[in-house]
């Protein structure tokens, strides 16, 4: 047998595609099993769960893998660890399984963008990393760019690199994603240079690491400062890696040496969608059913303003509504919606010499 630890994610998308076919104790003994009140109502507190798994594999020849709940010590189970087994002879077919099943969950349709942004974003990206390091280096061109995303929240730049992961593994290139927690860490262990490497061509992409780039004049000087920009693009120079920046600030409110030519590349904003984008993504995205029940044009009329992340809540309270009236009443939903709007409109209130302040959603009123 061969023991793997899986992630999160890896455990995930085993079990979707396993059905449990036994449970057995260790050394002999019985299974411990625990009760609960959860949705399997039952699960293996110490022994092993025993798993077949018949999709995407040889006819006939199921794949048997086991999780493995032991105890750190013999007489006390509350203090367990967990690992998954394999036969060794399917080692390597379980591996190839996952990896499949893992390229398929991370499919991204492409992000509703115009035409000509999404052809920059890719060409700048992965059509970028396709040209090779040597092809490039041969006119002198290190094989390193970046592409800063700007545009206030909810306007498609999640979307768009969910796109570009996808792109990522069908191309075969290497994928890393850094937020601000796993930066600040690094940074304190004194390995904030590492998150900025890959093992192969591939993207990184920093996801609101605000503090790092800010406009040094305004928000002072801070050691994020030095530390970003020198592993960025410091005495070494990096090669087959693409750096994708996303943030909500303005371009002004940038540090103008972190955007400066060399460091960024491209710059591509993500504003409100005009009317365009947004029957895009009710036309092309909404289901068929909620499409049928209404009349687009006074959908996208109506939402004049609004990002793709406030179009998608008024989808789910039309589905919401549908369930409880049972049609698709677009007038109720629209109606719920600037409710929800009213209900976080700034308000500041005050107590004593303190004040407070609640947030909004930008619907416009109609």
């Amino acid at each position: 047998m061969r023991a793997i630890d899986l992630d999160w994610t890896m455990e995930q998308l085993l079990r979707q595609h396993a059905r449990v076919v036994g449970r057995a104790g260790l050394a002999g003994a019985a299974p411990v099993v625990r009760f609960e009140g959860g949705r399997a109502g039952r699960e293996v507190a110490v022994g092993m769960e025993l798993y077949a798994l018949t999709a995407g594999t040889a006819a006939g020849a199921p794949l048997r893998v086991a999780k493995i709940i032991a105890p750190y010590d013999t007489y006390d189970t509350d203090e367990v660890y967990r690992f998954w087994a394999v036969p060794a002879a399917d080692y390597r077919r379980l591996y190839r399984f996952l990896r499949t099943q893992l390229r398929r969950a991370q499919r991204s349709v492409a992000p509703v963008m115009h035409d000509e942004d999404r052809r920059r974003l890719w060409e700048n990206t992965i059509g970028f990393l396709r040209h090779g390091c040597q092809r490039l280096a041969r006119y002198g061109v290190p094989q390193k760019r970046g592409v800063l995303l700007l545009g206030e929240p909810g306007n498609g730049k999640t979307m768009a690199c969910r796109w570009l992961r996808s792109e990522c593994s069908r191309h075969g290139f290497e994928w890393r994603s850094v937020n601000a927690e796993e930066y600040a860490g690094a940074k304190e262990n004194g390995r904030a240079h590492s998150l900025f490497q890959l093992d192969r061509p591939g993207v990184v992409v920093f996801d609101d690491l605000d503090m790092a780039i800010r406009d040094r004049d305004a928000v002072g000087h801070t050691a994020d400062h030095s530390t970003f920009l020198a592993a960025m693009d410091g005495m070494d120079v990096r090669h087959g890696v693409v750096y994708i920046f996303a943030t909500n600030a303005r371009l002004a409110e940038l540090d103008r040496a972190f955007y400066r030519p060399g460091r960024i590349d491209v710059t591509l904003q993500f504003a409100a969608p005009d009317a365009d984008l947004r029957r895009r993504l009710i036309v092309e995205h909404w289901h068929a059913d909620v499409v049928a029940g209404l009349s687009v044009d006074d959908v996208v009329r109506q939402t004049d303003g609004l990002s793709f992340a406030e179009l998608e809540e008024t989808k789910k309270l039309l589905v919401l509504t549908q369930l409880t009236e049972g049609d698709w009443n677009w007038p109720a939903a629209w109606r719920a919606f600037q409710a929800g709007c009213e209900d976080r409109k700034p308000t500041s209130f005050g107590f004593a010499r303190h004040s407070f302040t609640t947030t909004s959603c930008t619907a416009p009123a109609r």
